[in-house]
């Protein structure tokens, strides 16, 4: 079998880990692609080379496979969580780092995977890292991730937002949450808007 016929299939097998992990929590199936589909085309308009747009790809599939290990009480509440529950979902991007070092697989994505929710700022988690001490990749998921959870169905919350006020929040965290340089791209080149026919 040639090597780009065993990409195929491994990338297939990531998706459908993906999908598992999704299901978990209740979203749509495909809603993880719909993230790595965004990365495609984000990595794009960045230039990235062929390998780091092949992590970003497979980090965006995969950035939260650590919520394997949240108990579903958590995982799956309805309500708002309190301190100790929002704590232990805040593991999750450590603990799926740690699952991939530990196991010596995709260790092109271990960054994605545990600094995913880094904010520009230090605001974020897990360990409030500010600005380019972020790594890039995971930068890039970072605002891939959020506005993917906002324009699409989630299970603690009754509405969505449109592709407009998604785009309108990254907007306004810009140089907060998320890399200055890195929104005016996925603005400029229109990322969170349908590709053109």
């Amino acid at each position: 079998m040639d090597a780009r016929a065993d990409l195929s299939r491994d990338d297939r097998i990531l998706g459908l880990l993906a999908d598992a992990i999704g299901c978990r929590e209740g979203l749509p199936l495909g809603a993880s692609e719909r993230v790595r589909e965004h990365a495609e085309r984000f990595g794009k308009a960045l230039g990235l080379s062929p390998g780091d747009q092949a992590s970003l790809e497979r980090g965006a599939l995969l950035r939260d496979i650590g919520k394997i290990q949240i108990p579903n009480a958590v995982l799956l509440k309805q309500g708002i969580l309190d301190y100790d529950e929002w704590v232990l979902l805040q593991g999750h991007s450590a603990l799926g780092a740690a699952l991939l070092e530990e196991r010596g697989v995709l260790k092109d994505i271990i960054d994605i995977v545990h600094y995913h929710h880094e904010c520009h700022d230090g605001d974020g988690y897990p360990d409030h890292l500010e600005g380019e001490a972020i790594p890039y990749l995971a930068r890039i998921v970072k605002i891939l991730d959020v506005y993917c959870a906002m324009t699409s169905p989630r299970h603690y919350r009754d509405t969505q937002s449109s592709t407009q006020e998604g785009i309108m929040h990254l907007l306004a965290e810009r140089g907060k949450h998320f890399d200055p340089a890195l929104i005016d791209v996925f603005v400029e080149a229109g990322i969170g808007r349908p590709p053109q026919a």
